[in-house]
């Protein structure tokens, strides 16, 4: 191993040919993050030196652990200069603060442990798909956030193609730390506080709203093994902004996977444009194996999708915690929220687990010189709302097509009329606009409700214009069960939301009435009513709420079940 040292002021640069970096061997530092039953603190980083022990595979098979080498062997590799004590990562133009770095040819770019106020990386290279740049912690856990009161972001990044953010941990690859393995040989009971990168906001609210990761100006990269939570706003972030008479950017073959974002105040993820046109599409998107965990707005919210995207394997639950007091404004307590503009993409595998106004809002926005849209939802479980099981809207016409074919359906009880008393239950599972005049296809779906499927179908199954509904069965529908999240035993879905004073959205601004056993999340904590109270803060008022111990969120589906194969893996 050949090793260079650079001297520059008030730092040193490394650089190392041939051998890597890899799992640091630092003094170890205090966490609170290892999950199962701790309830004492919000905060479950600990953002520093690892002491190179490694961690327990929580009882998994050793077969559970893949193996290592998944970047390669890396050759060449540079670490960002730090100062001792340093509070924050902040290289707006990376390329332009290391001239001296082989930007085409670098294999990894580490990131040394430590808690920072906030993290930006700018100016990333564009580098080939064959050879992409790895960008890792090194040294034990990178921590970004809390920031200052009043700050206006904790985690940016944007530029380039081809590179990917890490916290997996790989000896053989050089990435990441044996202490934050994160959910490394399927042990995500054991992963909370322990991947190599970790954001906590704080539920912070500065001059815009906060994302615990948010890319822009990027195309063709990845995130993987990041865990994100207590985010002002949305977990993660990715948008290429297009102004009017801006040449299009389009955000392609992005990969967004195996994470773990929870307790957020807003969306979990929150991809492209949801405001007028024009937009920039998102083609070839992957998005696969997260878990996305107590949201206050929808979990998933993407749109601008195009040709080629493909949405499985994630486990979207307990999402519009605050859709009685959600400060955006009404519509904002669906499960998951998608948009599609072009081309042929699938939605599968999937788990929808809680919602309010819909589990699934899916919208079409074509755009000048978009072609037709061909979009596969099969194999999913949806269940635990208090209104549609679906809603389809937008404008979709002859050429495109929607099927939803082997789709599980279930607890669709209505209660909207708790927030607004107008309401009427829609006695529908999908709800559908006038303005989708293309074909529409159910195919052997089921769902557990005396609802009927669609407007002007009676029966599960049978013809209503562009609609076609076949091998459909309304009947009993197991509910899914899981390997271990801590949710307390017994307790329905919708028996959690957030914790609230009044309900804002209802008309009057009521104060919100818990009764005995409803359950809250207060500062990414769960508390149970033991008396029934009203505007009572749980930290405060131990006679009427119990602290639970925080979730540990294995939602792998359990071994055996008849929904094997969806959700998280």
């Amino acid at each position: 191993m050949k090793t260079i040292h650079l001297a520059i002021p008030l730092s040193t640069l490394l650089f190392t040919y041939g051998c890597g970096g890899g799992g640091g061997t630092g003094e170890s530092t205090a966490t609170t993050g290892s999950g199962g039953g701790q309830s004492t603190a919000s905060t479950t980083g600990s953002g520093g030196a690892s002491s190179g022990t490694g961690s327990s595979s929580g009882g998994a098979a050793p077969g559970e652990c893949e193996a290592d080498g998944h970047f390669g062997v890396p050759n060449t590799t540079f670490t960002l200069p730090l100062m001792a004590g340093a509070t924050s990562v902040n290289y707006p133009d990376v390329q332009k603060s290391f001239p001296m770095v082989d930007w085409a040819k670098i294999d990894r770019l580490y990131v040394p442990a430590g808690k920072y106020k906030f993290f930006n990386l700018g100016n990333l290279p564009s580098r080939d798909a064959a050879s992409p740049l790895v960008i890792t912690n090194i040294g034990g856990q990178v921590q970004v956030g809390p920031n200052d009161p009043g700050a206006g972001y904790i985690w940016t990044m944007g530029g380039g193609s081809n590179w990917i953010i890490t916290g997996r941990y790989d000896e053989k690859s050089k990435t990441g730390d044996a202490a934050f393995p994160g959910h490394r040989c399927g042990d995500y009971a054991g992963s909370r506080g322990k991947y190599g990168f970790f954001s906590d906001d704080a539920y912070a609210k500065g001059q815009y709203l906060h994302m615990g990761v948010a890319v822009g100006g990027a195309t063709s990269f990845e995130l993987e093994y990041l865990e994100i939570t207590r985010s002002g706003f949305a977990g993660i972030r990715l948008l290429n902004q297009l102004k009017a008479g801006d040449p299009p950017m389009p955000m392609d073959n992005v990969r967004v996977h195996d994470n773990y974002v929870h307790d957020t105040d807003g969306e979990g993820f929150y991809l492209g444009w949801t405001g007028a046109p024009p937009s920039n599409l998102l083609s070839k998107l992957q998005v696969y194996n997260n878990r996305i965990i107590r949201t206050g707005n929808e979990a998933l919210q993407i749109q601008n999708l195009g040709e080629g995207t493909e949405v499985k394997n994630n486990t979207i639950a307990f999402a519009a915690l605050h859709w009685r007091d959600n400060g955006l404004g009404k519509y904002q307590d669906n499960n998951s929220q998608v948009q599609v503009r072009e081309g042929t993409m699938s939605l599968h595998h999937n788990v929808f687990l809680g919602g309010a106004g819909s589990l699934l809002s899916f919208f079409t926005g074509q755009e000048t010189g978009d072609g037709a849209v061909h979009v596969t939802y099969h194999d999913n479980y949806f269940a635990d709302t208090l209104s549609l099981g679906g809603y389809m809207g937008g404008t979709m016409g002859d050429g495109s097509d929607y099927t939803f074919s082997h789709n599980f359906f279930r607890g669709m009880d209505f209660g909207y009329a708790k927030l607004d008393p107008t309401a009427t239950d829609p006695g529908l599972i999908f709800g559908k606009a006038s303005s989708i005049t293309g074909q529409v296809t159910f195919d052997a779906n089921t769902w557990e409700s005396s609802r009927k499927l669609l407007p002007g179908l009676a029966m599960p199954n049978g013809t209503a214009g562009k609609v076609t509904a076949t091998n459909n069965v309304s009947g009993p529908v197991a509910p899914i069960t899981f390997v271990n999240t801590g949710y307390p035993a017994g307790k329905a879905t919708r028996a959690l939301e957030a914790w609230a004073p009044k309900a804002l959205l209802a008309p009057g601004m009521p104060s919100i009435v818990y009764a005995v056993g409803d359950l809250v999340m207060y500062d990414a904590v769960m508390y149970e009513a033991i008396t029934q109270n009203s505007e009572l803060t749980p930290p405060d008022h131990a006679e009427a709420w119990k602290k639970l111990p925080l979730p540990v969120d294995d939602f792998r589906v359990t071994p055996g079940s008849p929904y094997a194969g969806m959700g998280v893996q």
